[in-house]
């Protein structure tokens, strides 16, 4: 009689994060793979939206910073974003323009204003992160 063998499947939650701070890129990838998501990164809202775009892109959730280099910020990202998969968990960074969330950011979002500790924003924040 043979013992069954165990079937172990994992399922990979690719987070998309929008952020031109080589050093804040560095932070949210070593915190998101940490808690065991998978990071794609961009740094501009242009590169952004073709990343969304491209064919076969399958993003779980979007964080993105709101003030990028180029002609579009964060908010265009997030409601490009959000015009492909209205369901998109989406989590916006900023240091400056937080008084603008109510009238620019997307409906159901979460806010994380920066400076932040990467654990705690993250264990606060990720929760609305799931498979889909």
């Amino acid at each position: 009689m043979s013992v069954p063998t165990a079937i172990v499947l994992t399922v990979s939650i690719l987070v998309f994060v929008v952020e031109d701070q080589e050093h804040i890129q560095h932070l949210l990838q070593e915190g998101l793979t940490d808690g065991g998501f998978s990071v794609s990164m961009a740094s501009t809202g242009e590169e952004a939206i073709a990343m969304l775009d491209a064919e076969g892109a399958s993003f779980s959730a979007l964080i993105t910073d709101i003030n990028l280099p180029g002609q579009l910020t964060g908010w265009d990202v997030a409601k490009h974003a959000r015009e492909l998969s209205e369901t998109l968990p989406v989590i916006y960074m900023t240091g400056a323009s937080a008084h603008e969330w109510a009238s620019k950011g997307v409906p159901n979002s979460q806010l994380m204003p920066k400076p932040f500790a990467v654990a705690p924003a993250f264990h606060s924040n990720t929760r609305s992160i799931s498979v889909s």
